[in-house]
């Protein structure tokens, strides 16, 4: 492969808009479950994971107008230049089932206005354009963008910057670009390579670890690719993909691992197997040196975004817009399955952490109650990373053997004693 595909340097972004800061809605089952057989805490372990900022991933894309507006059968989908929509709408019907996204773009009002939608209407906009970072993932699988995160695409030569829509230049070669759905795109690779150069080093580990999931061939890309860092920033790549597990099953899991690992838990693990006396289970997080598991619950989608998901359909590599009766039994089943699944990992000495997203409803604004929020949760995780320092300062070891079948009530977790 030609390295040069990877290493290309790339403008600053032009924009004159900024994204809102993330709300933190998640909750642990067990934030306040005793100590297990093992060498963590699991108060502290659930204290780590209730921390984890709710993700980017968890806000959601923003709503339609209305979940029950009839928009007729025949009116077409957006995004939509004002040239096509007067030849097949009237001015009432472009006033009444039509929103504007930008100049000259517009989207129909049971539509999402989210990334892929904006994404394939700045392609729209400039054909000869390459759709990269972001803009991309969103087509190859990643689910983890912020509900207001900018459009973003590579033009051959500069142009003025639009509210709303990043602009990006450089050299980009012809390897590093392909085709999908009639748009232009950067390829997984080169796409995985600047979401480690453009995001945090969270926000990138989480999108490629999204990505990984989707594109079969992409952790051996990227581990190849990682072995000799060149280019721009090159090192920063290779440390991201380091952090990476293509094992992880959703972005909001990435973000437990992540925050867990900073408060000191850092063996937690994706998709690992547990031998039981029921047989084999695959359980998404666990420590099997402190034989802790953790099963990550996302949050159900609302009902005018599943409404919208419906009548916009597929906008992914992989994904399917589904039907909402379907996801929620096949919800109601995870939850089951999760419930059957701790209680025999409790019988066999296990302790099971169960973390709950509690909505996918972006915030309205990021005012004084989600503010003051924001510095309780990252007091907390402070206090988590001094407690977990002193403890294993200290070479605190594990008390003993849990008792099999005793659940706290508080909690329904099981408990442990010395």
């Amino acid at each position: 492969m030609n390295p040069s595909a990877l290493n290309s340097p790339t403008s600053p972004p032009h924009t004159s808009a900024a994204p809102a800061a993330p709300d933190l809605a998640d909750h642990a089952d067990a934030s306040d479950a005793p100590q297990f057989a093992g060498s963590v805490d699991v108060a502290a372990v659930a204290d780590a994971a209730n921390v984890a900022e709710a993700p980017a991933a968890a806000a959601g894309p923003l709503a339609p107008d209305s979940v029950e507006h009839a928009v007729p059968a025949h009116l077409p989908l957006g995004p939509l230049t004002t040239s096509e929509l007067h030849g097949v709408a009237s001015r009432s019907q472009i006033r009444e089932h039509y929103r504007r996204m930008w100049h000259g773009m517009y989207r129909r009002v049971d539509q999402l206005d989210d990334l892929a939608l904006r994404s394939r209407a700045l392609a729209r906009d400039w054909p000869r354009g390459v759709l990269r970072g972001r803009s991309a993932a969103v087509f190859w699988g990643d689910d983890s963008s912020p509900a207001d995160t900018l459009p973003e695409i590579w033009l051959p030569s500069t142009r003025h910057s639009r509210p709303g829509r990043i602009f990006r230049y450089g050299a980009l070669p012809a390897v590093a670009v392909t085709e999908f759905d009639g748009m232009r795109l950067t390829t997984p690779l080169r796409t995985c390579r600047d979401l480690a150069v453009d995001l945090d080093f969270e926000d990138a580990v989480v999108s490629i670890e999204r990505l990984c999931a989707m594109v079969a061939e992409l952790p051996a890309q990227i581990r190849a690719a990682a072995e000799h860092p060149s280019g721009r920033r090159g090192r920063r790549f290779a440390t991201v993909v380091r952090a990476c597990d293509p094992r992880s099953t959703s972005a909001f899991a990435s973000r437990i691992r992540l925050e867990l690992a900073k408060a000191g838990f850092d063996r937690f693990r994706h998709g690992h197997q547990v031998r039981l006396l029921h047989g084999t289970i695959e359980v998404p997080l666990v420590d099997t040196d402190a034989r802790c598991v953790v099963y990550p619950v996302p949050a159900p989608a609302s009902p005018a975004v599943r409404h919208a998901t419906r009548v916009s359909g597929d906008t992914g590599l992989n994904g399917s817009a589904g039907h909402s009766g379907s996801r929620a039994s096949t919800r109601i089943r995870s939850e089951k399955t999760i419930e059957r699944h701790r209680g025999w990992l409790q019988e066999a000495g296990w302790t099971v952490l169960v973390v709950r997203e509690s909505s996918r409803e972006p915030p309205a604004v990021f005012g004084s109650r989600s503010q003051s929020r924001w510095r309780l949760r990252c007091c907390r995780l402070r206090q988590c990373r001094e407690w977990a320092g002193e403890r294993s300062s200290s070479g605190c070891a594990g008390a003993g053997r849990a008792m099999a079948g005793y659940r706290d009530p508080a909690t329904g977790l099981g408990r442990s004693h010395e």
